[in-house]
């Protein structure tokens, strides 16, 4: 290189520098203090971005977000002059000299590392905890300190991190398996306990418009059935809903007579299912590189389009709602961003839980190669062919769906109906505000899918408001052919009201008056653990 080119390179670092200095101290005070977040900034990305990602199903992850986020907010209520805990406790509040932001960062490590690994499996296993022990290591903080001395945020964080344990083992969901097991050495975890069993083999579809649990495999010659995952937790828990108003919320099948079988079956129903299943195939033929790249988007919650530049991922619906749209345009504090995350996955666990009850309910046949195959036999249809590739011809009964067809039954769809939640309680938290804009760039060959062939080139979106979001969340899947078309308006009919009922929730949380609905769920002879 000759001495100018040194020089003029020189200049280039030097004014980048200068450049990503000024970025820097350009930040606000709330920034600064929200970037501090124990469990977001600290915790996460060692510790639970892949296990929770890689290793769990799409509901317990959803479970697992609401549990970490929640005993963040447990434990820094303790900190805030007037909020009260999920338990509706203020008694081990800390004077106001004491409410630091390294007061309620150890308080929420301690209580997410108690929480963790009291129930790892509820996590994705315990992989995550040696790395969880070094980052306390390396913070001076002691893993294994277990006071509940509550004048100290290691007390306060050690007995909200058990409690939210405790209360995670009598949710319903069965995470140790210990309510199907008589000895814990040979539980299994999130086992059903509600005797479900589908109306389908994988085999045989003798119910033409409910559930078949699919034959998947490997790739390498080892073949497996699915199971309907977590099965019974339309019955467990909710926080912002009583038990009244989850069976409430109801919506119609899709079909007149939906328990038929192949040889009764009325015509009618027949006739919308065959369009429906058209409707699949011609989303597939019409399919863009673009509709392609929102389906992997909102498929995988967290980390998809990763590249060596970006090991994390593109984010997510919620973390670019969150991190990248509302933190930093409302320039959000620490104390702003736990209340907003408690509040978010109150909202999208109750949409779980909820759907789930529905999805049981209905117990619906999703777009697979058997139901094509029961509805067309051989017939042909044109389907998208491929990365750089035409279209091509298949058998219907070949048929395949862009991404995994999910272990559970179609009908409403749970991405919408969570989606619906969160999006309405982020407007709700906004006051209604919309007008958030977000720019995002999918890598080339950053898909998860067809890492190297998607995109082809770098592509550029921008979504304008939070409402789109929403749209893009449900059209997603029938652009992916995971769904039939009613199921997506079905999910955020659904769900509408928890996001508003969440914020209300935590908004009385936080002005400290105990909001105790969730305890309508459990026996009345259950241990007040939290009393104690």
């Amino acid at each position: 290189m000759k001495f100018g080119q040194k020089v003029e390179a020189l200049l280039t670092i030097a004014l980048a520098l200068s450049v990503l200095n000024a970025a820097l101290c350009q930040k606000s005070k709330n920034t600064i203090e929200r970037e501090s977040n124990a469990f977001s900034f600290v915790v996460y990305p060692p510790v639970f971005n892949d296990i929770l990602v890689n290793e769990l199903e799409t509901p317990v992850q959803f479970r697992a977000l609401f549990y970490l986020n929640m005993v963040t907010y447990n434990a820094w209520s303790n900190y805030h002059p007037t909020a009260v805990d999920l338990f509706g406790r203020s008694r081990y509040k800390r004077p106001t000299e004491e409410h630091t932001l390294e007061n309620k960062n150890t308080a929420i490590l301690y209580a997410l590392l108690r929480l963790y690994e009291a129930a790892p499996q509820s996590f994705g296993g315990s992989a995550g905890l040696p790395a969880f022990f070094k980052l306390m290591n390396d913070r001076g903080l002691d893993p294994e300190d277990r006071s509940l001395n509550m004048s100290t945020a290691v007390g306060i964080g050690n007995r909200e991190g058990m409690d939210t344990a405790r209360l995670m083992r009598i949710d319903g969901w069965n995470d140790d398996g210990s309510l199907t097991s008589s000895d814990t050495n040979y539980a299994q975890p999130f086992a059903d306990i509600s005797g479900y069993e589908p109306k389908n083999t994988p085999w045989r579809i003798s119910f033409p418009f409910k559930w078949q649990p699919v034959l998947e495999n490997n790739g390498l010659g080892f073949f497996f059935r699915q199971e309907h995952v977590v099965p019974h937790i339309g019955r467990s828990i909710a926080f912002s809903q009583n038990p009244f108003e989850v069976r409430r919320r109801r919506v119609r099948s899709p079909y007149l007579r939906p328990h038929a079988t192949v040889y009764n079956a009325n015509s009618a129903d027949v006739r919308n299912l065959r369009g429906y299943a058209e409707g699949v195939f011609k989303r597939s033929a019409e399919l863009t590189e673009q509709q392609q790249l929102y389906a992997e988007l909102f498929d995988n919650k967290v980390n998809a389009f990763r590249t060596e530049e970006n090991p994390f991922g593109t984010p997510s619906i919620g973390s670019s709602v969150r991190f990248f749209i509302l933190g930093p345009q409302l320039d959000l504090s620490l104390d702003e961003d736990v209340i907003y995350a408690a509040a978010s996955n109150i909202a999208t666990f109750d949409a779980i839980v909820t759907v789930w009850k529905e999805k049981l309910r209905h117990d619906a046949i999703r777009p697979t190669g058997q139901t094509m195959r029961l509805l067309f036999g051989k017939r042909k249809f044109e389907v998208w062919g491929g990365p750089g590739r035409d279209n091509t011809q298949i058998a219907a009964g070949d048929w395949q769906p862009y991404i995994r067809t999910m272990p559970h039954s179609e009908y409403p769809s749970a991405s919408s109906c969570a989606c619906s939640a969160f999006i309405e309680h982020a407007l709700a938290f906004t006051g209604g505000r919309d007008d958030f804009a977000f720019n995002l760039t999918f890598a080339k060959g950053s898909s998860r899918f067809y890492p190297g062939k998607l995109p082809a080139a770098d592509v550029d979106v921008s979504i304008r408001t939070l409402s789109k979001w929403l749209h893009l969340c449900g059209q997603s899947r029938l652009w992916a052919g995971v769904h039939f078309e009613p199921a997506i308006e079905a999910g955020v009919k659904l769900c509408r009201g928890i996001g508003r009922s969440s914020q209300q929730m935590v908004e009385r949380m936080v002005g400290g008056q105990p909001q105790l609905t969730w305890l309508k769920w459990l026996p009345q002879e259950v241990q007040r653990f939290w009393e104690q």
